[in-house]
């Protein structure tokens, strides 16, 4: 073999190698929209399965969600409870000097300083207790209420193919190059081989 035939057949395996990289990578995205082609349906894979991924990823999301602890354990966490201390004694005050007098006036008038500072206790101790049940509770509440699968399945729908395009070159585009360029080495190396056999074939 000439070293011109070599050199054909090594650059044709490495085109090759890098057309079927490319073509890999292009059928992710296109065709956009269904295309019928001798009898078969043809559509770019994330436009076809957008909708199975996006609520699949959204199931996934909510389960998580439902069974992170974290939220719980922070939502009764008794410092969080001395951090609203400060307001919560505010609003007691308030209530006990002001409001008590509008509501109660004639039990008002037998409660001084003294009564009012017991009850404050009291208030204040009922509400270490309470507190974290209520928290619970509320969590475990606002766990059932908010859907993020939902949420994030209609995100995922409203983006474009073009955006989702954007995102993977943006986040994977070391990982796409490094494809490439594999599917390039493996096709030169296959030329190299082909190449080596078609020498010992002719010798």
């Amino acid at each position: 073999m000439s070293t011109a035939q070599i050199l054909i057949i090594i650059f044709f395996s490495s085109f090759t190698g890098w057309f079927i990289s490319r073509i890999t990578i292009k059928i992710l995205f296109w065709p956009l929209k269904p295309v019928n082609l001798a009898g078969f349906k043809l559509q770019g894979l994330i436009p076809a399965k957008q909708k199975y991924f996006s609520e699949k990823i959204g199931q996934e999301i909510q389960t998580a969600f439902i069974s992170y602890k974290g939220l719980d354990e922070k939502a009764a966490d008794p410092a969080l409870l001395e951090k609203l201390k400060p307001e919560i004694e505010i609003h007691i005050d308030h209530f006990l000097k002001e409001k008590l007098k509008a509501v109660f006036p004639l039990l008002a008038q037998f409660m001084g300083e003294k009564t009012i500072s017991q009850f404050k206790t009291a208030f204040l101790i009922e509400i270490d207790q309470l507190f974290p049940v209520l928290m619970k509770d509320y969590i475990g509440n606002l766990k059932d209420e908010i859907r993020l699968d939902q949420v994030v399945s209609a995100k995922i729908n409203a983006l474009s193919v073009g955006q989702l395009q954007d995102l993977c070159y943006q986040n994977a585009g070391k990982t796409i190059r490094n494809f490439k360029i594999l599917c390039t080495c493996l096709g030169l190396f296959m030329g190299l081989i082909t190449t080596l056999i078609l020498t010992f074939v002719n010798i």
